[in-house]
């Protein structure tokens, strides 16, 4: 490790038993239990922490010389386990890339460095009068870098496009550390996208270490907005009405009565109602449009108006996640992100539900919608338990969810990502052509098998 120690400096490389464990987990629930037993997935070898782009570089062609695997880290928040890394293998932590590089306010687009933490990118627009409109629950612990690897989708997806609508051009270091720059223009036709096969590869073709980035001015006018309907489906159909129109809220959200119960319960006009809060933002004129639209299709489907206050309950708390003290008692909560077109959503969500409750240990489980499209939705389930085994009935409720997901022709992860956990059901969602395209580009790209082997499709070896 001398020769990292000089790239990168003594400092920033550690091998101390407490940076290596800080460094072992990211939040995938299974690492996690791990933990609690005091037991861990893996040790990486080293904690190295680069400044710049041409120290990654070093740092990657020095892990080919001598075959050392490297892991990526940017804020540790996923969880999937895609930050995990395998025995041995030297996490890159990319915290010290975090530079808010230029704004261009005439053609509306940003330059960060991949390590940016979301919330101080956000910061920084703000300021100047600008959002990137990308706010995922992670906002506070996750970077652009993680963003861009996960094919990440935030809070106000509706409107302002997920990070892969979002994202012009970015710069990359290769398996074999060369530097390979993506120009952030709106959009070209040069071919197949390099720019996509990067996008939602998990760290696995490459390291992202810059990134350019759409923004949007701040927005002129707000509009908050809520309704509660008898049912799932009803709920669905006034959405999907609402998008055929054209209407583009920045936040849709669908709670199932068992949401709505838990989150809106104060207010009596949502009792035993399935809930839609709203928020539509930008020019005047535009939100004032998209709200007399929203509440006439509401009103033609029975939609009872509950006002504002649901949706400032849901602000309040978006960002809380609350888990602790049950996971501290041996109870296991934990959330899984399915995509699915319109026709398939009501069915898919009356399945997943039914599904996950069958697992034995099961002691609740409840559904939202969010991140909505013309042509579909992504459904959250959220889940809970206080089983014998609580390991087994993760993976047990996993197996229920994914299963179910498959039969309704959905996708087995909205924005989630793969990384560890999921990777074992690709071949049900890409096929086994699809998995085998996937490892001859990781092959090709990565012939020495150094970048964060075991994640996506790759068997880890």
């Amino acid at each position: 490790m001398a020769k990292v120690k000089e790239i990168v400096g003594e400092e920033n490389m550690s091998q101390e038993e407490a940076d290596l464990i800080s460094y072992s987990l990211d939040y995938w629930l299974y690492g996690v239990f791990l933990s609690q037993d005091g037991k861990l997935p893996a040790l990486p070898s080293a904690v190295i922490s680069p400044q710049n782009t041409g120290e990654v570089q070093q740092v990657i062609r020095l892990a080919n010389e001598f075959k050392v695997r490297i892991t990526p880290f940017g804020g540790g928040s996923g969880v999937l386990g895609g930050s995990i890394p395998t025995e041995a293998s030297a996490i890159l932590n990319l915290q010290r890339m975090n530079k808010f590089i230029s704004l261009d306010e005439y053609s509306l687009v940003t330059e960060c460095e991949a390590g940016i933490i979301g919330a101080n990118l956000e910061r920084e627009l703000n300021h100047r009068g600008y959002s990137a409109g990308n706010i995922p629950q992670s906002l506070y612990c996750s970077t652009l870098g993680g963003w861009l690897s996960t094919r990440a989708a935030g809070q106000f997806s509706t409107k302002y496009g997920k990070i892969e609508d979002m994202v012009l051009g970015m710069e990359l270091v290769l398996p074999g550390g060369e530097l390979l720059t993506i120009k952030p223009v709106p959009r070209r036709s040069v071919g197949p996208s390099l720019k996509d096969l990067f996008v939602g590869a998990e760290g696995t073709l490459g390291i992202i270490t810059k990134a350019t980035i759409s923004v949007h001015p701040l927005p002129e006018k707000t509009v908050k907005q809520s309704f509660g309907f008898d049912s799932v489906d009803t709920a669905l159909e006034v959405t999907r009405q609402i998008l055929r129109g054209d209407a583009k809220p920045a936040v849709i959200r669908i709670l199932d009565k068992t949401e709505t119960e838990r989150f809106v319960r104060e207010i009596g006009k949502l009792k035993d109602k399935v809930a839609i809060i709203f928020i539509s933002e930008g020019d005047t004129g535009f939100v004032e449009l998209e709200r007399r639209l929203i509440q006439r299709v509401a009103r033609e489907h029975g939609g009872v108006n509950s006002g504002e206050r649901p949706v400032d309950i849901w602000l309040e708390h978006r960002f809380n996640v609350g888990t602790g003290p049950l996971l501290q008692r041996g109870g296991v909560v934990d959330t899984i992100e399915v995509v699915s077109l319109f026709k398939d959503a009501a069915s898919l969500y009356e399945d997943m539900i039914s599904s996950m409750k069958a697992v034995e240990g099961t002691a609740l489980v409840s559904g939202h919608f969010s991140h909505f499209y013309k042509e579909g939705a992504c459904l959250y389930v959220t889940f809970a338990g206080l089983p014998k085994d609580p390991l087994k009935y993760l993976q047990d409720s996993w197996v229920a969810a994914m299963d179910a997901t498959i039969r309704h022709n959905a996708s087995i992860s909205h924005h989630h990502g793969v990384g560890y956990w999921r990777k074992s059901f690709m071949r049900q969602e890409v096929g086994e052509t699809g998995v085998a395209v996937l490892n001859q580009i990781k092959s090709a790209l990565d012939p020495n098998r150094i970048l964060n082997l075991g994640k996506v499709t790759d068997d880890g070896r």
